[in-house]
């Protein structure tokens, strides 16, 4: 990656829109599952903690590689690993595809599309900030944030004809015709070199008088930044969590507990996300006044405490739909402020790889530990309403930590 004293003060568009492309990918791979979850239930009865697991899997491959992928990118560039994942994300989706009927098969397949989806997942925030010149960075940093939202919402897209029809494959065909076009575009921006950082070093051009160009310096990561990097992974951790349970089991709730249709819960599955994308990018603004990311933090996770106390009033249709709405503008604006928290910790253009990498393990934790949360409550009570209090709880955790991390980064900026 490059240097961060040589780094423009011009925002480089490929690198940021092609960032935030492979964002969309990794979170459309992540999030085609749940709506169409009941179909699948109804087609092969998975059991609940295996369900859950479609999702959790993810987080097996995002731990075990993140950081280490992370860092070897940092050195290496990132041509190798992408192509790589690339390669394994089709794989897993063949995979999938070929035996559906098996939850240990179709958890494998999850599994290997997940080594993919980590990938480009450290490569998004990454190519997108370091793309990005000063004046556009908390502008960049909230369409970061809408990978999710933008990937939920295009598989519900994809979704939603076909699961009237009980017809799952088409949300898989896609994912796999995504994967191949955006695998082109970085063969085109390689060849190009159109984008710092993607391609692989060791096959950087030899110069005009016959040595190779320097590898660029970055630098290095305090221990006092590693550290609060670490608080703010625990934070991700605590909120994916939140996230993961809520959008995993939405769509079986609705149809279990409120007797939707498939294709209805999908639909109604899409105001919290259509909500949370537009206040993804509300958020960026926010922070461009120049408001503090704990302070929108802080109050972004007691609205969504708020959000998920609604739920067991949900039966009436006004706080149904409130709780819908209140939920998704308090997931737009927390993912807004904590990407921009290795950018306020270590500086917008030294939180590379290796930095988002640290973050990302907490996030990949939260997607495990919330669907099975959920998944644990329900099997333990009976009640999906047990499962919304869990959630408050946790709220009110990350709040906390919230706070103490705000102490962290006053001490980071004295020191």
């Amino acid at each position: 990656m490059s240097n961060p004293a040589t780094q423009t003060t011009r925002t480089n568009w490929t690198g940021v829109s092609y960032g935030i492309v492979l964002g969309f990918v990794a979170a459309y791979f992540q999030f085609k599952v749940p709506p169409v979850l009941p179909v699948m239930f109804d087609l092969y009865g998975y059991n609940t903690i295996v369900a859950g697991g479609f999702m959790s899997i993810f987080a097996i491959a995002g731990m075990l590689i993140s950081v280490r992928v992370g860092r070897a990118i940092r050195r290496d560039g990132a041509q190798r690993y992408l192509l790589a994942a690339f390669g394994l994300m089709l794989a897993g989706t063949a995979l999938g595809l070929a035996f559906p009927e098996s939850g240990s098969v179709m958890l494998t397949s999850r599994l290997i599309e997940g080594f993919g989806a980590a990938v480009l997942a450290v490569c998004m925030p990454a190519f997108a900030n370091m793309s990005a010149g000063p004046g556009h960075l908390p502008i960049i940093i909230a369409a970061q944030a809408t990978w999710i939202p933008v990937g939920q919402l295009v598989a519900n897209i994809v979704a939603q004809p076909s699961v009237a029809v009980d017809f799952w494959q088409p949300v898989w065909w896609f994912g796999a015709a995504a994967t191949i076009a955006v695998a082109l575009w970085t063969l085109w921006i390689v060849r190009r070199g159109s984008v710092p950082g993607v391609a692989h070093v060791g096959a950087a051009p030899v110069a005009a008088d016959g040595t190779s160009p320097p590898k660029p310096a970055h630098d290095p990561l305090s221990q006092k930044e590693i550290r609060a990097l670490w608080v703010a992974a625990v934070l991700f951790f605590l909120w994916q969590a939140q996230f993961m349970g809520y959008f995993t089991w939405l769509p079986v709730y609705l149809v279990d507990v409120r007797n939707f249709t498939a294709d209805g819960a999908v639909q109604l599955n899409q105001i919290p996300v259509a909500v949370l994308l537009v206040f993804s990018l509300i958020g960026g603004m926010i922070l461009k006044t120049g408001v503090g990311v704990i302070k929108l933090l802080t109050f972004a996770l007691a609205l969504q405490a708020v959000g998920w106390a609604m739920i067991p009033f949900a039966g009436n249709p006004v706080i149904g739909l409130t709780s819908l709405v209140v939920w998704g503008i308090a997931a737009g604006l927390t993912p807004t402020s904590l990407w921009a928290l290795p950018s306020t910790l270590v500086g917008g253009h030294r939180a590379g790889t290796d930095a988002f990498a640290v973050v990302l393990t907490g996030r990949y934790l939260g997607i495990l530990a919330g669907p099975l949360i959920a998944a644990g409550m329900f099997e333990l009570t009976g009640d999906w309403i047990t499962v919304a209090y869990t959630f408050v709880g946790i709220a009110g955790v990350t709040i906390v930590g919230t706070l103490y991390l705000g102490v962290r980064i006053r001490d980071l900026r004295e020191g």
